[in-house]
């Protein structure tokens, strides 16, 4: 445990691990960084004196006008001015002049952290960016908190001016670090920040839903669901403060952000020391639980007001919140001399977690200039009850992971069966779900693929090897359906039947990818002294019925349809055209935009089972490079002569087709067409020699 112990902490704190700022200070508003190696020392902090002016606008400074300096970062409440000292509300500039080096060649950046409660970047007297809308009065204010990256002007003398206002905090002014370094920089940094943050709730989250479901199998354990509430409350706090992760996704008011935030402070206290009462009744008070619970719910009351009002006690409540922290670990420390079971690694995690929330209290009330580290340890926290409480239930998870990997190899074994794509399509998640009668209409593309000449080519063969061929063949041509996001529904002998539930292209790149694969099958089964096999492949679009057909005691998915029938009618077609892929004339006017590959159309062929004829086309890219090369350099002349034959013009055509063979002997469908043309022209001879 405490090796695993070790090795959680090293990633939590390599998680949380940046490069950090270097602290410049500003003189008189003035800083000069002309000699800094943003090599070495990538971020630099703009600290120190920036010029003041308060109640002012970028737009209307006048240098002559102030010769104040406030030490950044720092809210302005309190900056002494001739009337008095100021409060949190209000607006105001802050400038700051940089000499950069002249030769830098790098892109620069600015990064600015949340303030309080909106700023606006100039540079240059030019608007960058910022969060928020800063203005002169609460009407023309609007609130907002996050980080910002702008790209710096490539000059070596830079004017900078952060505009601030604040109406609705208690404090307003620079409380985070303003930094400048190189843009690449600057952006890796922040997305590592919100990373780390979206990892620190993850882990957060998955720890929460454990203990509420181990809560829910032994209500008994009530230690668990107060672990479960207290994981919740640091889970919000974390993604409502720091980069706040949670404005990533949702688009959260500024006022409900702040209120979630306090909301989570309020009650991580009571929810902590009552997780603890629960696991040592006997060495904790039940008194002091109420009181913190019923400070809490009266602070929870507060959230209803103003946020003026309610973020005053930030500076009260942080009393509080450590000195719950102090009279637990005190506690703690009481059971860890009993003897208390689980007391020693509860004591070490506590001790961290006080530690690390009175860093972030000193950070919020920027006091010090750290970051927060308290979900990080409170990770390491409840990492040690999930250490705890999976001694007790090891046994128990190591036979329940057995009874998974059993299930999922059954699963495995039923998917080589019944393709998981089917039972998807048909609304089930898993085989035992199944049932008769279960169906589904979908529109699909069916894809038929038949090797030429089997019956004679499969009786030279033996059992065996007839068995070894197929399992071969079909080796090779799986693979490339599913690649194309179709499934096999069924073999029919050595024919294919496959589905493509998403685009019909899917299923032409399928077609095209299976006749490449099996061209080089051929050239293995020819250094094997094997004859080659062809493939004649067949496609057609339309709607069709998924579902279960059988008797209770014997099921198989299948699929039903006029679609599917003249899929296979037109894989046949393929044999009259001696062609290697042909498809209907529906899946191709589909599809026609992004086909992708080069066609012909054949003809209008009667279809059994069909009272009108079926259009089919006939994708070129099925056959060899060089073949498709030279049959694709002939289209438009096809297409003339097959107009003539289609106009009955016979002397046209079997002009036409007969210069395609001279050109391309090996035509199987021009030769077709011209002996068609000769058939027709002697039958008309026939007719009127009559």
């Amino acid at each position: 445990m405490k090796k695993l112990l070790f090795v959680v902490i090293l990633l939590l704190f390599s998680c949380l691990s940046e490069e950090r700022n270097v602290k410049a200070e500003a003189q008189k508003g003035f800083l000069n960084l002309s000699q800094h190696s943003f090599v070495k020392e990538p971020f630099v902090a703009l600290n120190g004196e920036w010029k003041f002016f308060w109640n002012t606008a970028p737009s209307q400074i006048k240098e002559t006008d102030s010769d104040l300096f406030l030490n950044l970062p720092k809210h302005w409440n309190g900056f002494a001015m001739n009337y008095g000292p100021l409060s949190g509300i209000g607006h105001a500039s802050f400038r700051l002049k940089l000499k950069l080096n002249d030769n830098l060649q790098e892109t620069m950046a600015l990064t600015v952290h949340e303030q309080d409660t909106s700023y606006a970047i100039y540079v240059n007297g030019k608007y960058l960016g910022g969060a928020g809308k800063p203005g002169s009065n609460q009407n023309e204010f609007i609130p907002e908190v996050k980080s910002t990256i702008v790209v710096l002007p490539q000059t070596s003398e830079i004017t900078i001016d952060l505009y601030i206002a604040n109406y609705v905090h208690r404090k307003g002014g620079i409380w985070n670090d303003v930094v400048i370094s190189t843009y690449n920089k600057a952006e890796s940094r922040l997305t590592k920040r919100k990373i780390n943050e979206t990892m620190l709730s993850s882990i957060l989250s998955f720890v929460g839903i454990f203990f509420l479901v181990m809560y829910f199998y032994n209500r008994d354990g009530k230690h668990t669901i107060g672990i479960f509430l207290f994981a919740a409350a640091v889970l919000l706090r974390t993604i409502s403060t720091g980069e706040r992760i949670l404005i990533e996704f949702f688009d959260v008011p500024y006022w409900i952000l702040l209120r979630l935030e306090y909301l989570s402070w309020f009650w991580s206290a009571p929810l902590l020391y009552h997780y603890f009462y629960t696991i040592f009744p006997e060495d904790f008070s039940k008194k002091v639980g109420t009181f913190f619970y019923t400070l809490s719910s009266v602070l929870t009351l507060g959230l209803l007001l103003p946020p003026i009002y309610f973020t005053e006690t930030a500076s009260i409540y942080p009393i509080a919140f450590v000195a719950n922290g102090m009279i637990i670990l005190v506690y703690l420390y009481r059971a860890y001399m009993k003897k208390r079971m689980q007391s020693r690694p509860l004591l070490f995690g506590m001790l961290l977690v006080l530690i690390a929330a009175t860093n972030d209290v000193l950070h919020a009330e920027s006091y010090i200039h750290t970051m927060y580290v308290a979900p990080a340890s409170v990770v390491i926290f409840v990492f040690l009850q999930v250490i705890t409480f999976g001694r007790m239930v090891r046994q128990s998870m190591t036979k329940t992971l057995e009874f998974a990997q059993e299930q999922k190899q059954l699963s495995s074994s039923f998917s080589r069966f019944v393709p998981t794509e089917f039972l998807y399509h048909l609304g089930k998640s898993d085989i035992r779900y199944v049932d008769l009668g279960d169906q589904v209409q979908k529109r699909m593309t069916i894809l038929f693929a038949d090797i030429r000449s089997f019956t004679e080519f499969s009786e030279t063969l033996t059992p065996k090897q007839n068995f070894d061929f197929l399992n071969s063949y079909l080796q090779r041509v799986g693979p490339i359906i599913r690649h194309n996001n179709g499934f096999i529904d069924k073999f029919i002998g050595d024919a294919v039947m496959a589905l493509f539930p998403y685009d019909i292209n899917d299923a032409v790149k399928a077609a095209v990818e299976m006749q490449d694969a099996i061209r080089i099958y051929n050239g293995h089964r020819a250094n094997c002294g094997y004859i080659p096999i062809e493939v004649g492949i067949g496609i057609h679009t339309g709607n069709l019925t998924l579902g279960i057909l059988g008797e209770h005691k014997r099921m198989e998915g299948t699929v039903i349809s006029d679609a599917v029938n003249l899929a296979s009618r037109i894989e046949g077609i393929t044999k009259l055209f001696s062609a290697r892929i042909v498809i209907s004339a529906d899946t191709f006017i589909e599809a026609s935009e992004g086909l992708g590959y080069h066609y012909r159309l054949l003809d209008r062929v009667a279809i059994k089972g069909k009272t009108n004829s079926v259009f089919v086309v006939e994708v070129l890219d099925g056959y060899d490079p060089e073949k498709a090369a030279r049959l694709i350099a002939i289209k438009d002349d096809y297409t003339l002569a097959l107009d003539s034959f289609r106009r009955e013009d016979y002397e046209e055509a079997i002009d036409g087709f007969s210069k395609l063979l001279d050109k391309n002997p090996d035509d199987s469908v021009s030769r077709l067409f011209l002996d068609r043309c000769h058939e027709a022209k002697e039958k008309t001879k026939m007719e009127f020699g009559s």
